[in-house]
């Protein structure tokens, strides 16, 4: 399988080559295209994994229960990808490897490398991830969008990074985090941050440069008619 990142970095589109007999699996949804020789099967979950843990990823992982695959039947094709959100797409190599995604980071995979969820228990439900990760493990390519562009940080041995729950994408499987206030209630109340998650080397912690719940929450805020109400249940006449 081989891929190329195109568009990048506000709109990127993954274009994924594939030999007769190669497969990717993608999140419902994120196809743009795919030439004739593609054959695609939409499927619950992974071809490995049970209904029971399908729909467990979709309602606790914040996941699609459906999943695409995609097979190069007539020789070599090729498949488009992409985030549903503007922003960047990183295609990470796994080599028995695991990482921990936040909801809706997870855009598509090799057959190598499988997509589960794992409970992440209070931190991660106060992180604003609800109450399970996405986890990727496996060896093979893996690519996860953002909202915005993503950041590689490499955090050393007992080092600590702070992070707004946000603009989390992805993180090592091994590493300790916790999710927090900040500060006091003024800081928590005042300062915009609210959550933020403490992670602490060594490991790997890829962010967003946006935060998509803020965005939405500015976007609703600045709509003309947020929030009115009148005695006719809130319908307002417009002349246009």
């Amino acid at each position: 399988m081989q891929y190329e990142l195109r568009q990048s970095p506000a709109y990127t589109v993954v274009e994924v080559t594939l030999e007769r007999g190669e497969t990717v699996t993608s999140e419902a949804g994120a196809m743009v295209s795919h030439s004739e020789e593609i054959r695609l099967e939409t499927g619950i979950g992974d071809e490995d994994e049970g209904m029971f843990s399908s729909l467990k990823d979709s309602v606790l992982g914040d996941e699609s229960l459906f999943r695409n695959r995609f097979t190069s039947e007539g020789g070599q094709g090729t498949v488009e990808l992409a985030p549903s959100t503007p922003g960047d797409v990183t295609a990470l190599t796994l080599d028995h490897d695991e990482l921990y995604l936040q909801g809706g980071a997870y855009i598509g995979c090799g057959t190598d490398v499988s997509i589960d969820s794992e409970l992440g228990g209070l931190d991660t439900l106060l992180g604003g991830e609800g109450i399970s990760l996405i986890k990727a493990h496996g060896s093979g390519v893996l690519f996860i969008g953002s909202f915005g562009g993503i950041d590689r940080k490499e955090i050393q041995r007992d080092e600590t990074l702070t992070v707004d729950s946000g603009h989390i994408v992805a993180w090592n499987a091994d590493m300790n985090y916790e999710t927090r206030r900040v500060g006091g209630l003024k800081e928590t109340v005042l300062s915009g941050e609210g959550l933020v998650m403490d992670f602490t080397g060594p490991g790997v912690v890829f962010t967003q440069t946006r935060n998509y719940d803020g965005f939405v929450t500015q976007i609703t805020e600045d709509m003309p008619f947020s929030g009115a109400s009148g005695d006719d249940g809130g319908n307002i006449d417009i002349d246009i």
